[in-house]
């Protein structure tokens, strides 16, 4: 009973999580939305489908590197199938918890063990926001400097930059994470985590410092192109609004693109709503106000939705049931567990 409930209280969610992504575009574009969905161009939705494919092929490579160093190797299509089912996962939970459980479950079932399936999931996201903390700042200089990367051979030379200084940076945090655990404790001492909550961070600290010593015992070149895949799908993923901004035959500096899209991924993080319906549909109307009218602004936002979740979603769920079955569903919600 308890679990029916937990799973209607989760499909009520969803849709109305869908319904706000859809009702914000819709309020804001009106009827010129409705007569500008038919002209957009079939090889522009084929461009920005196949960067989100390309993204998870990427994460594919890093989920593949990453077993690798907890001594397991993963088929490349069961590979790409798991991220595809992850990522659905993310996107169908409120703040992407089921993520997380649907990482973990499906590399359970290829024989890896669960501290570490979650110490790779845990270095994954780790690799995440040291990309963010690289690129954020990257991104807000050049915007502050040179008005957005409106130099190609500047958006080059800057991409380049990612690449390599976050590497680096990723590099010396895996060899010094002892400090960084340390450094966490300090910082989190004053809040007084009840006692449920620091068992939970305590395993998942010796999670990932378990997860560490075995990744650290890859050669260096295959980190460094862990790391470059990390890059390269972020990249790819908050690009697809500049293809959508060019669509529509606007300007808008590619680094406030990217800021603003870090900004909304924060929303959807903290939203009570799957995918941060809502409050990411409405943090895209005031951050994009200042270059888009309200009618330009409906139209992109809709199809950037289109594109970066609601695709998640309907190309996901088959593979999220095909390759978790009957129990698929119990994942998405932390009060199933």
């Amino acid at each position: 009973m308890a679990l029916n409930r937990h799973r209607r209280r989760l499909i009520w969610m969803l849709a109305l999580a869908i319904v706000a992504s859809l009702a914000v575009p819709f309020l804001l574009g009106g009827r010129s939305l409705l007569q500008n969905l038919p002209k957009i161009r079939a090889d522009w939705l084929a461009l920005m489908i196949g960067m989100v494919l390309l993204g998870w092929v990427f994460n594919s490579f890093r989920m593949q590197i990453l077993a690798k160093g907890m001594g397991s190797r993963l088929p490349a299509g069961w590979r790409l199938g798991a991220v595809i089912a992850t990522e659905f996962a993310g996107a169908a939970s409120p703040a992407g918890a089921g993520g997380a459980l649907t990482y973990v479950a499906l590399l359970k079932q290829k024989g890896i063990r669960t501290a570490h399936a979650a110490a790779m999931y845990a270095i994954d996201h780790f690799m995440d926001g040291v990309f963010f903390a690289v690129a954020f700042p990257v991104a807000l200089l050049s915007l502050a400097l040179h008005g957005g990367f409106s130099d190609p051979a500047w958006l080059v030379a800057v991409t380049l930059s990612l690449f390599g200084l976050g590497a680096v940076v990723f590099w010396l945090l895996l060899r010094q994470h002892r400090l960084l655990i340390r450094l966490l404790g300090r910082v989190l001492n004053p809040f007084r985590l009840s006692v449920h909550r620091q068992r939970r961070l305590a395993r998942w600290l010796m999670q990932f410092r378990q997860g560490v010593r075995l990744v650290l015992q890859l050669p260096r070149w295959q980190l460094l192109l862990l790391f470059m895949f990390c890059a390269a799908h972020w990249l790819l993923r908050y690009s697809i609004l500049a293809v959508v901004i060019s669509l529509i035959g606007a300007s808008v500096p590619w680094s406030y693109l990217f800021a603003v899209q870090g900004v909304l991924l924060l929303f959807g993080q903290i939203s009570v709503l799957p995918g941060g319906a809502g409050g990411v549909e409405l943090g895209y109307a005031a951050l994009l106000a200042p270059f888009l009218d309200v009618a330009s602004i409906g139209f992109s936002l809709l199809l950037w939705r289109l594109m970066t979740y609601h695709f998640y979603l309907v190309a996901g769920l088959p593979v999220f049931l095909m390759m978790l079955g009957g129990r698929a569903w119990r994942l998405l919600s932390p009060a199933d567990r």
